[in-house]
């Protein structure tokens, strides 16, 4: 019966109908996808595990989520603000202190911390973080005393941060911030306190020290001040001395170069007075000396004249006594006692002539020139007169009369 049914229906119904079967299934996909899609939100991060795969996704990413063949852990991106609270620690002297911390954690490694962790919200994650703090500062707190806990305290925070910070990390935690903010006693304890008190009194009594030695300091310091002060007013009094010192030195040098160079300049002045004076002194005494000159040329000449005339008029007159002599001689037969008056006369007028002459130079006592060359010279117009003298023969006559006697007289003898 079934067969035939399935016969009697049209193949192309049967065709129609798987269209529509296989229509339905993916519209059912599709709408089973759509509505178990999942679109991350921008602060979290999705772990998803389906057997032995695991997928992270993150604020960029989404996906298609079934509960019965997936798992799925949801991690907060943001910063996890943690704060333990009170830590009651011992040191290494068992003596009982508070410690507060503050740690802000981030998940760095969402996998690891979907692995490790049962869950990842605010409250998990504090008490995983409290719990590692815990342990890494009583580790720390019992190496070292409360003072150099509270002396050394960022070497500290520094040691127990490297902890913590280790431990988070094979969580795939990581510790961003770790503050230690506060050490105090603990409730019913004053270990602190009692330090602080010491403290205190060691303070006291280290800033009476410290303000006795500043005090001391700045007395000291003051008088230093003061010291060199007087040292620099000293240093500066020198300075200006020796510029003072300096300065009349180059005032004088000053001066004494001004008076140099007024005193050469009068002894110019004088000495180009001196030379005026000199000059006109020669002016004067050449002028002088030319009027005496003039005046002792025409003396001279005068004298000259005067002195030409007498000898003139001497030789005239001896020339003419000789000329009578001649002439008597002559007249005589040459007697030898005439010719010797001849010679008398003759030597005498030349006598007075040169005597006159020399009478005359003699009385005259100006400058006079004598010119040797020239038509007015007194030997030249003297000498012509006694050559004129020769030249008439008298003396001639004279002196062969007188040795033809000589000769008379030796012959006369032999």
């Amino acid at each position: 019966m079934q067969l035939v049914i399935l016969q009697d229906i049209d193949p192309g119904t049967i065709i129609g109908a798987i269209f529509i079967g296989l229509a339905l299934i993916i519209a059912s996909g599709v709408f089973f996808y759509f509505k178990n899609m999942i679109v991350v939100p921008f602060n979290e991060i999705h772990v998803i595990s389906s057997g032995t795969k695991t997928k992270t996704f993150d604020g960029k990413g989404r996906y298609c989520f079934i509960k019965f063949l997936m798992s799925k852990t949801i991690i907060p991106k943001h910063v996890l603000d943690i704060e333990p609270g009170l830590l009651d620690l011992l040191d290494c002297d068992n003596l009982p202190f508070g410690v507060e911390i503050s740690v802000k954690v981030q998940v760095t490694d969402p996998q690891k911390a979907a692995a490790t962790l049962t869950r990842i919200d605010h409250s998990t994650v504090a008490k995983v973080v409290e719990d590692t703090v815990m342990s890494a500062a009583r580790s720390i707190a019992m190496e070292r005393t409360i003072l150099d806990i509270m002396k050394k305290r960022e070497e500290v925070e520094q040691r127990v941060y490297s902890m913590v910070a280790d431990a988070l990390g094979k969580l795939g935690l990581s510790a961003i911030i770790f503050d230690i903010k506060n050490i105090r006693d603990t409730e019913g304890n004053d270990v602190i306190t009692s330090l602080e008190r010491v403290k205190i009194a060691e303070l006291r009594k280290n800033a009476q020290v410290a303000e006795a030695i500043h005090n001391k300091e700045s007395f000291v310091k003051s008088e230093q001040m003061k010291q060199e002060q007087e040292t620099a007013r000293l240093i500066k009094e020198q300075d200006i001395i020796a510029k003072q010192v300096l300065v009349d030195q180059e005032r004088l040098i000053l001066d004494k170069q001004q008076s140099t160079k007024k005193a050469e300049i009068e002894k110019e002045r004088l000495k180009i007075m001196a030379e005026a004076e000199k000059e006109k002194n020669m002016i004067d005494a050449e002028a002088e000396a030319e009027v005496i000159r003039v005046k002792a040329e025409a003396e001279a000449e005068a004298i000259k004249l005067k002195a030409i005339a007498n000898a003139e008029a001497i030789l005239k007159k001896g020339i003419a006594e000789a000329e009578v002599l001649k002439k008597k001689n002559a007249a005589m037969g040459g007697n030898y006692a005439a010719q010797i008056e001849l010679s008398k006369i003759l030597s005498k007028a030349q006598i007075d002539s040169a005597g006159k002459i020399a009478e005359a130079l003699g009385k005259n006592n100006k400058i006079m020139y004598l010119p040797v060359d020239g038509d007015n010279g007194l030997l030249s117009n003297f000498l012509p007169k006694i050559d004129a003298f020769f030249q008439s023969g008298i003396p001639t006559d004279i002196m062969g009369q007188l040795s033809g006697k000589k000769n008379i007289k030796k012959l006369a003898s032999k």
